[in-house]
């Protein structure tokens, strides 16, 4: 099985707190607690540039006026942790590049700016906001695994009846490089940056019945906005679910809801050309444990995921897809 990493750092991005990862169904980031800054001497600032790529970006669980309770915080490839200043928890961040770029929300500039890991240098990115409404958190940013695209997307509010609901108004796409911009259609939401190309997806509802999706309509598009594949899945098996790399298979979470509870079934698999079930992948946990939330396809076999217990308690895992083992992050 190939290393796990190198497609992993540039979607691994989107989910703070342990990881920060591509969006999940509601479009924003959920944050879980780090682990406590105890050890000596703990996060340094990032000031310069990384001595080696990150691997994913962590939320301390500390909450007093420290800086690195304040910030994020950078986990390397090797372990090594350090906090980036006016990147403030809570605010959005995106990682691409094989862990060597980054896009946040900064604060100082109250605009988004590119990162370069490599060098430390810091550029502002050249859309602004404007008329459109950008929720830092919800949906959060993507960059290409390359480093090279970023995808923003403004919501707009619409009311239906007594409801109101944050929709799609058109993704963004960046290009960090030549500072150039492309609207996307309206509707549809960013899913994943995949090797072949951005994945979106167009849901509808049931008539009568708001919220209630019946099916999703995706498609994949180039850096340049150009349709490149079209599918449409049935909308439960949308819901949350992760492309594969090659956007041959979705990875969506099974779970179905009774009247004294919800039963965690493991993790669906279905064929984007069929729409049809592959199998349901059953994951090896203790007793009482589920997959609370897909974050990534760390490569064709595996899934990153995070697992949860009755009382609240969460951790970070590797789900492999071939015998449902699940092992924790090396």
């Amino acid at each position: 099985m190939r290393s796990p990493w190198p497609f992993a750092a540039g979607v691994l991005a989107l989910l703070a707190a342990a990881w920060v990862v591509m969006p999940p169904a509601d479009g924003g980031p959920e944050f879980l607690a780090g682990p406590p800054l105890t050890a000596d001497p703990g996060p340094r600032e990032l000031t310069g540039p990384a001595p080696a790529p990150i691997r994913y970006v962590d939320e301390p669980a500390c909450q007093d006026d420290r800086p690195a309770c304040e910030h994020r915080i950078l986990v390397s490839a090797r372990g090594e942790r350090w906090w980036l200043r006016h990147a403030l928890r809570g605010d959005a961040f995106a990682l691409g590049g094989g862990g060597t770029r980054a896009v946040h929300w900064h604060d100082g500039q109250a605009r988004y700016v590119l990162r370069d890991l490599t060098t430390g240098v810091t550029r502002p990115l050249p859309y602004p906001p404007g008329k459109d409404t950008l929720n830092l958190a919800e949906p959060p940013p993507l960059l290409s695994p390359d480093g090279r695209h970023l995808l923003l997307q403004p919501s707009r509010w619409e009311r239906r009846g007594r409801r109101s609901s944050s929709l799609p108004s058109g993704g963004i796409i960046v290009d960090v490089e030549r500072g150039t911009t492309r609207r996307l259609p309206r509707g549809e939401r960013g899913v994943a940056w995949t090797p072949a190309g951005l994945v979106l997806v167009a849901e509808k509802p049931e008539d009568g019945s708001p919220g209630h999706v019946t099916s999703a309509a995706y498609v994949i598009r180039s850096a340049t906005g150009r349709a490149v594949r079209r599918f449409t899945l049935p909308g439960n098996l949308a819901h949350g679910g992760l492309p594969s790399p090659a956007v041959d298979v979705i990875a969506s979470s099974a779970a179905e809801v009774f009247p004294d509870g919800v039963d965690h079934r493991g993790v669906v698999l279905t064929d984007t050309r069929t729409g049809r079930t592959v199998r349901t992948v059953v994951p090896r946990l203790p007793a009482g444990w589920w997959i609370d939330r897909i974050l990534s396809w760390a490569d064709d076999g595996t899934l990153a995921v995070t697992v949860r217990a009755p009382h609240h308690e969460r951790a970070l895992r590797l789900l492999d897809l071939a015998d449902g083992a699940v092992r924790t992050v090396p």
